[in-house]
């Protein structure tokens, strides 16, 4: 089946340079960090002119600040008047108030429905460090507009004897985008190769979508050691790597 392919603004050090070189990596999709609306909607211009979709928001929230509540609100409203669908999401803070943190992300979620969003938590903790913490956050919340960005290195970063590909097999009811980033799998460890390049079971990852018929995007995350110091060319030579990569497996 077809992909949605994505990548993180950060990648290409300004979205300048993702919308006008993301197409030459055979990438359609980005996305973008959080903005004014006013900029959100000249980037969606200048991207859609160069055949780039912008896919997703990146942003966060602290569940304890109602000052970040609200900025978050607002931030919803831009996402959906950009026509993004999905706003991926670090929630943070709260963790010692955990009822009144599954009412937040709930009463966030309603408001994401009400404006056509959908809200993608990212894999951190406290709330989705792992299956066990994505089912149960999904489970408190219960909303249809809140579900989970599944990130294939961040599982084995944040925890310890576990795998990616079987905690999405545990949680894909769930997922509706992913980071595609690889790893040395140790814990805590920054080192991010280029896909293909570490532990990740890709070609696993790929077999629990398709089976799944997940349609969602699939954003590449290129970050850490391995990307300190590349100007913007090295950073588009790595990530049309990771291109070949999925399509030497037969998933691009």
């Amino acid at each position: 089946m077809s992909h949605k392919f994505s990548c993180r603004e950060p990648v290409y050090l300004s979205w300048e340079n993702a919308v006008k070189l993301l197409p030459d990596a055979g990438i359609h999709g980005l996305e973008v960090s959080v903005r004014p609306l006013d900029e959100l909607q000249a980037i969606a211009a200048a991207a859609a002119d160069n055949g780039v979709a912008l896919m997703t928001m990146a942003g966060g929230v602290k569940l304890d600040d109602d000052e970040s509540i609200a900025a978050y609100i607002t931030q919803i409203d831009a996402c959906a008047q950009v026509g993004i669908p999905i706003f991926f999401t670090s929630a943070s803070g709260g963790e010692q108030e955990r009822e009144r943190s599954m009412s937040r992300l709930r009463e966030l979620a309603e408001e994401a429905a009400a404006k056509g969003v959908v809200i993608s938590l990212e894999t951190h903790p406290p709330f989705c460090q792992n299956a066990d913490g994505m089912l149960a956050t999904m489970n408190e919340v219960g909303h249809p507009h809140l579900g989970v960005n599944l990130d294939t290195a961040n599982i084995f970063y944040y925890n310890e004897g576990l795998d990616s590909a079987d905690e999405l097999e545990r949680v894909i009811d769930h997922v509706v985008s992913l980071h595609l980033k690889d790893t040395d799998g140790g814990f805590k460890s920054p080192q991010f190769p280029v896909l293909g390049g570490g532990v990740v079971r890709f070609e696993r990852i790929f077999e629990i979508l398709d089976a799944a018929g997940f349609d969602g995007p699939m954003a590449l995350e290129l970050e850490g050691p391995v990307m300190s110091g590349k100007d913007v060319d090295a950073r588009h030579e790595d990530v049309k790597a990771c291109m070949a990569y999925l399509a030497s497996i037969g998933v691009a």
